[in-house]
């Protein structure tokens, strides 16, 4: 583990301090941690192992086979829509 000391504004550190709060974290290291694990893959994508890609793909064909049949009227999709 990498260890780093930052400088942070008055802000950042009252948002810290608020998902801190939020989720009951232990200190602002952790908050940070959490806010990155959240926001962070819209920046980097994160790396995928071999079991998140087979648990992907046994959601995937679970979904196909309780719905695959099933198909979606124009009125059920303009419903869906709001349109």
């Amino acid at each position: 583990m990498i260890q780093a000391r930052f400088q942070l504004d008055e802000y950042t550190t009252r948002v810290l301090d608020v998902i801190k709060g939020k989720f009951g974290l232990s200190n602002r290291n952790e908050a940070l941690q959490k806010m990155i694990l959240e926001h962070g893959n819209e920046y980097v994508e994160p790396n995928l192992n071999e079991e998140t890609l087979i648990e992907l793909d046994s959601i995937y064909e679970n979904h196909m086979k309780k719905h695959s049949k099933r198909k979606m009227t124009k009125k059920e999709l303009k419903k869906l829509l709001e349109i």
